[in-house]
């Protein structure tokens, strides 16, 4: 339940914080950034007679308020923890509840740094081309003004990002484990040639740093692979309820999560989303391993020299 909370409360608090930059008489003609907005609009009108703050005060207020919520809730995940990369959990100093709303703020951090990361590769995804679609649209709104650089612009703000976000964490935290590797361990005991990244938390802090910033970037084509898996099965029983606008909305956001490839069709079923899923596996894994790789020979050469 908490988890789904803060699945809530992020896209909340990205719907504020995009209201809060967007120019005052910024035309959204996206219908599902206009419906967004009139959402928002609504809950303002409901806080404003108690409040009677203007609209930015207001949405200023609410995004304090929603990290405090995230806040509470991550006080009931266990402990001042957060995961990083999916590898490694960083555990944090208890020290009152304003410790607990910077973990909040930190915690929000990954999850925009994470739709900035999914920005950047749909872009590579569509062989650098604008996103397409009213969804392709909206990710580009959420994420501007990074989604308005060149896509080498945007690979040297994403990269140093992941690295100051992943630094951060490290220089707030008490201490860090990769329980993952922990878990592959005795694998790599039996192995002739230890893969040298499974060492990591022996590694100086940088490179440390920088493995748990490049697996967080990477980390998001394997939830891309995901989201397209979901969404084609949603989109199936939206077909079966003979659900029109969700079917709409599901194709829109398949075409953008399948990038450049064309249809394939047998019969009434698209088949493109199972040879995306197949092409960003593969790319994962290349990419993926490549980077692994790269930083094993970093840490090989750090220990030959010391």
């Amino acid at each position: 339940m908490a988890a789904l909370l803060l699945a809530l409360l992020h896209p909340l608090a990205l719907i504020l914080l995009v209201r809060l930059t967007l120019p005052a008489r910024y035309a959204l003609l996206n219908p599902y950034a206009a419906a967004a907005d009139a959402l928002l609009g609504r809950l303002l009108a409901f806080v404003r007679p108690a409040l009677r703050l203007g609209d930015r005060a207001l949405c200023v207020v609410l995004l304090a308020l929603d990290l405090a919520a995230c806040a509470a809730v991550l006080t009931r995940l266990g402990g001042p923890q957060l995961v990083l990369a999916g590898a490694a959990v960083a555990t944090f100093p208890a020290s009152g509840f304003l410790g607990w709303f910077g973990l909040a703020a930190l915690d929000f951090a990954g999850f925009y740094l994470a739709l900035l990361a999914g920005n950047f590769l749909l872009r590579l995804w569509h062989l650098g081309r604008p996103l397409p679609g009213y969804s392709g649209d909206l990710l580009a709104l959420a994420t501007r003004p990074f989604s308005g650089l060149r896509l080498w612009a945007q690979a040297a703000a994403l990269a140093v990002l992941a690295c100051l976000y992943v630094a951060l964490a490290f220089v707030c935290a008490d201490s860090v484990r990769y329980p993952l590797f922990e878990a592959l361990a005795p694998l790599a005991e039996k192995m002739s040639a230890p893969v040298a990244f499974l060492r990591a938390q022996s590694y100086p802090v940088p490179l440390q740093a920088l493995l748990l910033a490049g697996m967080t970037v990477l980390n998001v084509l394997g939830q891309l692979r995901d989201y397209i898996f979901l969404f084609w099965v949603i989109l199936a029983l939206a077909a079966l309820m003979g659900s029109r606008q969700m079917g709409f909305f599901l194709r829109d956001v398949l075409r953008l999560l399948c990038g450049r490839l064309p249809p394939l069709r047998l019969g009434p079923l698209d088949l493109s989303p199972l040879a995306a899923m197949a092409a960003l596996a593969v790319a994962h894994g290349v990419l993926g391993g490549l980077f692994l790789f790269l930083v094993g020979l970093l840490a090989g050469g750090f220990a030959h020299v010391v």
